[in-house]
């Protein structure tokens, strides 16, 4: 939470000149912004200060309820979601006769809570739901979701930064989630390390320092060569899985499931050239088994500066490891994931809004208006973005960190946003199946056909509808 305070200060004056320009996604044309200044001073208020004027955007009666996660950073010494109550007195300045009820969930039961009143008959869901495409595309699946193709213009769709973002905001060709921001994973570098072997000189450091695998395996050995550790390739537990995979399916320009996500392919031909160049990578050292380790241990190991690197990265990784980061006197380099053509395709996370179905035209008129509110207010938008430790989904918000390299690394990164696979029947058991393989390759227990042929009999058992006989 401090770390967040200091990033939250360092970019409030890039926030102000936001606000002032973003009027709900238009881009400002050059480089100037216009401020519209009033011809006469504003009468001042009893207090002696000029009266805030605001413009009523509509005079809507309803009631409607928004349930969150904590996703937004609070003013230091405040609690969990006064920020949020501070939203929304700012929307009932415009939309003043709709009254919004707050309800905040935590990650561990609100998932369950959600779930146990769709699977309940006669119980109320919320109106407005913030949260992310996986559990939002099991919602739509049940038939719960409204349909919100129409708040997706086709300016606003040509704004999203990537094709894969809008993809995860579908289900069966209907928008049932309203992207608001995001952030790719990615991996970093020990910088005193890629500095000592000279490995840096090989590593694109422009714009999103894209590179090659064959600019990657380079890096490897020369960071081999003057006996920095490696980075580990995790294959225990759950958690992490999703960097092992971006990494793995990038390096031949591979791919986890078909265009269409019926079937799983990691026994593609470049997908078993990758896992067999990743075990000549390990037998050289230049890669750790991690068969005995979760994506944490890999994450602790390389901020204690163990590794020369981590293939389990992102902002918030790097905002949650700062001050260990700091006394362990490890300067990180982010990356990220090399592939064979030098334009990978990344996985991320997404945060978004959803709007539960209601025969309440007014309430669902009035979710709309608080969606778009959160999203696109030109007042309140990227210090949102921001909040949520994510970046703009929308390439007409710009840099909203106010100049800071990591972050415009991360924002260059958004337009290689992939296919979000997460929302695909039975994605949980396939994790699972996953790891067994990886760890299956490490190990030798199994060549690598052997495992991949049976991780993509098993994983597509799991796109099967549950209920279906197999």
């Amino acid at each position: 939470m401090t770390v967040w305070k200091k990033v939250l200060a360092l970019t409030m004056s890039g926030i102000l000149v936001f606000g002032m320009s973003a009027c709900k996604g238009k881009e400002p044309e050059g480089d100037e912004i216009e401020i519209e200044v009033a011809e006469e001073p504003e009468e001042a208020g009893e207090s002696g200060e000029p009266e805030e004027t605001i413009e009523v955007v509509s005079d809507l009666e309803a009631s409607i309820s928004w349930w969150t996660y904590p996703v937004f950073v609070q003013d230091e010494g405040q609690e969990e979601g006064a920020y949020e109550q501070t939203l929304i007195q700012e929307f009932n300045k415009k939309y003043p006769n709709i009254r919004v009820e707050l309800k905040m969930l935590d990650y561990t039961q609100g998932p369950d809570e959600v779930q146990a009143l769709i699977d309940g008959e006669g119980l109320e869901l919320p109106n407005v739901l913030l949260d992310e495409p996986g559990r939002i595309g099991i919602y739509a699946k049940e038939g719960v979701l409204t349909d919100l193709t129409s708040m997706f213009t086709e300016e606003m769709a040509a704004d999203v930064v990537s094709e894969g973002i809008l993809s995860a905001c579908r289900n069966e060709g209907a928008y049932v989630m309203y992207p608001f921001s995001a952030s790719n994973y990615v991996m970093a570098f020990n910088r005193s390390m890629i500095e000592g072997s000279g490995a840096i000189e090989l590593m694109n450091r422009e714009g999103a320092c894209t590179w090659t695998t064959e600019a990657f395996e380079q890096v490897l050995e020369r960071l081999g060569n003057s006996q920095f550790n490696g980075g580990i390739l995790y294959c225990s537990g759950i958690a992490g899985d999703y960097a092992s995979r971006s990494f793995l399916t990038n390096l031949y320009d591979g791919s986890l499931m078909n265009e269409d996500g019926t079937a799983y392919t990691m026994n593609s031909e470049a997908n078993q050239q990758a896992l067999t160049k990743v075990k000549e990578w390990m037998d050289k050292g230049w890669v750790l088994n991690g068969s005995g380790s979760t994506g944490a241990d890999a994450v602790s190991s390389f901020v204690n500066g163990d590794n020369s690197f981590c293939l389990l990265w992102s902002l918030p990784q790097a905002l949650a490891n700062a001050q260990a980061l700091q006394e362990n006197g490890v300067e990180v380099v982010v990356m990220p994931y090399p592939s064979e053509d030098g334009v990978p395709e990344l996985e991320y996370m997404l945060k978004g809004f959803c709007i539960f179905k209601t025969e309440d035209e007014k309430q669902e008129e009035a979710s709309r208006y608080l969606v778009d509110f959160l999203c696109n207010d030109e007042s309140k938008a990227a210090e949102n973005v921001v909040r949520s430790g994510g970046f703009p989904v929308r390439t007409s918000m710009g840099d909203v960190y106010g100049g800071n390299e990591e972050a415009l690394l991360y924002e260059a990164l958004l337009p290689y946003s992939g296919t979000y696979y997460n929302h695909v029947e039975g994605f949980e058991e396939m994790r699972v199946y996953w790891y067994q393989m990886l760890a299956e390759i490490l190990n030798g227990e199994y060549s690598v056909k052997e495992s991949t042929d049976s991780f993509v009999e098993y994983a597509n058992k799991t796109l099967e509808p549950k209920g279906e006989e197999e």
